[in-house]
């Protein structure tokens, strides 16, 4: 039995427009709902989102849809604002030593998360472990959706890899992504030598060539399988000994599709739940690790039910709930 931590904040945060599809802005509330149902009742601070894409079009030029121009940035005004509050929110419950399980609809809320821990100490400071089916390394140069959820990692590091631009972007997308950049402070990048990604197995050829250029810490399926999940969160972990604060971020689509489809981006090869528990269990037993993120659990997807049992039982060995 793993016993929960008496100094946990619990943050939610609703956005969903950082992603392809919707629905994942019903993810926490959905787990929440569940917790209470079973009489198990999870005092939240919720950052809600009733932006709706499209309905600021006119407040601001960086969101009008210009026909002869594809957006490499949507939504990226209102994801700004609404990334920097919830920075502001995981800094300030930081602020007093707690541990944060942030419960989040999209990945691009990534951004806000490890931001509000990069406003509390330095970012040389942050590893951060991404625990995904995707790198989510595209930029507005790279990216081919413009969905911010596939650059949430990109936002963290100093390197837009302009090298494998694909996109006109223009002036006023370039400005917007360096201020969400900026969130976390000016000139506060995360180091590339101080990221993980575990299980990611769906990329594309840009990613693949940042990952490479900065000899980024990647741990595939293979090695999970070949090597055993336990050797590899201590490959992790010592790949991240010189950092003293960690962010963890559980994408549930970093689990095998045979256990549940009710995600965006869903991908074979992932982990199993055992794999998943572990993980989860080993990196929470980590006095460093200040953040753990669940995200892109969409209940409007096939298998809820199952995807939302498989989350409860993640949580289960977190010591946060």
């Amino acid at each position: 039995m793993v016993m929960k931590e008496k100094s946990v904040s619990i943050i939610v945060s609703e956005w969903e427009n950082g992603a392809g599809k919707l629905g994942s802005g019903l993810g926490p509330k959905t787990l929440i709902q569940s917790y209470e149902n079973e009489g198990h009742t999870l005092n939240c601070e919720t950052l809600h989102s009733d932006f709706v894409s499209g309905k600021i079009a006119t407040q601001n030029s960086t969101q009008t849809n210009i026909a002869s121009h594809r957006s490499n940035l949507k939504n990226g005004q209102a994801l700004l604002e609404h990334q920097t509050a919830f920075a502001k929110k995981v800094a300030h419950q930081l602020s007093k030593k707690h541990r944060c399980l942030l419960l989040t609809a999209d990945h691009s809320n990534g951004i806000g998360g490890v931001s509000g821990l990069c406003l509390t100490t330095d970012a040389k400071n942050v590893g951060v472990i991404w625990i995904d089916a995707h790198y989510d390394l595209h930029s507005p140069y790279t990216t081919p959706s413009g969905n911010s959820h596939g650059m949430a990692v990109n936002a963290l590091i100093d390197d837009n890899n302009p090298e494998h631009s694909e996109q006109a972007v223009t002036p006023e997308e370039a400005n917007l992504w360096e201020s969400i950049k900026e969130i976390k402070g000016l000139g506060n990048a995360i180091p590339a030598a101080n990221l993980v990604f575990l299980g990611v197995r769906d990329f594309e050829e840009p990613e693949e060539a940042l990952v490479e250029k900065h000899n980024i810490c990647s741990i595939q399926p293979n090695e999970i399988n070949t090597q055993g999940i336990d050797a590899c969160i201590e490959k992790a972990l010592a790949h991240l000994a010189h950092c003293t604060h960690l962010y963890v971020s559980f994408d549930v689509d970093s689990i095998d599709p045979s256990i549940s489809t009710a995600t965006g981006t869903p991908v074979d090869g992932g982990l199993t739940l055992d794999q998943s528990k572990a993980v989860i269990q080993q990196l929470m037993a980590d006095d460093r690790t200040r953040c753990l993120e669940i995200t892109e659990f969409n209940p409007t997807l096939p298998q809820p039910n199952e995807m939302l049992a498989a989350v409860k039982e993640i949580l289960s060995v977190s010591g946060l709930v």
